[in-house]
């Protein structure tokens, strides 16, 4: 068992024979006809204006002097289903100006509702739907971009704009993922380094700790924290007469500045060690 495609066969015909159990065996043939009802299984397709990538129809011209009812565009589509879930009906969901253009139910017609007046934008972008009958409704979309300009040199600027916008559109998110991945990239590199330069710092080898600030360990000191414990560094005063009768010597502590009373005749001379 499996179910009818009303697009694939819409009708089959079927073999019935009926036979008695008597003998001799009494029996009749019949042919049925299946006919296969049609359900809302499609949704409708446009076939003109042609789409782009991004849904939207090109460009129309509307030149600036159209009176009302100046036909525009016609949005033709079709429907691959049959009887009342085909008819197709045709509505303008969006407009820049509503009140400037109208859209024929059934025909799909876009036509001016008014003239063009010099407050109205030059660019106009219009979305339509297009509804089927059946039960649910199954629709499709398009959007029109119109310019209104009296021939093509005056239009191309704005059609230009369009497209540059959706370039720089696509162009700016480019730059913004190139940016997430620059900024990524440059905060690991800092965390990298700046792991290397900690271990770096701790497993300096031991020739390169004696250039440090502090080359020895603060718990023992340099010299004996009593002075009385080692060598006194130590200065004496050699003092000789001018007769060389007599030599004074005077010993001198760290610290102290002995008072000497010298003749003037008497030479002095200083050594330290």
């Amino acid at each position: 068992q499996r179910s009818f495609d009303y697009e694939q066969f819409r009708e089959f015909e079927v073999q019935v024979k009926a036979q008695d159990g008597g003998s001799p065996p009494l029996s009749s043939n019949v042919t049925v006809r299946v006919f296969i009802l049609d359900q809302n299984d499609n949704a409708p397709r446009i076939l003109y204006p042609s789409l782009r990538a991004d849904g939207s129809a090109l460009f129309e011209m509307v030149p600036r002097s159209a009176e009302a009812g100046y036909l525009v565009t016609k949005v033709v589509a079709v429907d691959a289903d049959s009887g009342h879930s085909a008819w197709l009906s045709y509505h303008l969901l969006q407009a820049t100006e509503p009140t400037l253009f109208s859209m024929g139910l059934h025909t799909g017609e876009i036509r001016t509702a008014r003239t063009f007046a010099d407050r109205d934008a030059v660019k106009h972008r219009l979305v339509t739907l297009v509804k089927d009958n059946g039960k649910p409704p199954l629709s499709a979309t398009v959007t029109l971009n119109l310019v209104f300009a009296e021939n093509f040199q005056e239009a191309l600027p704005e059609m230009s704009d369009q497209s540059g916008d959706s370039e720089s559109q696509s162009d700016l998110q480019f730059y913004l993922v190139l940016s997430l991945v620059l900024i990524s990239f440059l905060f690991l590199l800092t965390v990298t380094l700046a792991i290397v330069m900690k271990l770096r710092t701790s497993r300096k080898p031991k020739l390169l700790q004696c250039f440090d600030p502090e080359p020895y360990s603060k718990t023992s000191s340099m010299f004996p924290p009593n002075y009385e414990d080692g060598t006194l560094p130590y200065s004496y005063q050699l003092c000789l007469s001018s007769d060389a009768r007599k030599n004074d010597f005077t010993f001198l502590k760290q610290n102290l500045q002995p008072i000497v009373q010298l003749n003037e005749n008497i030479l002095c001379s200083d050594n330290s060690g």
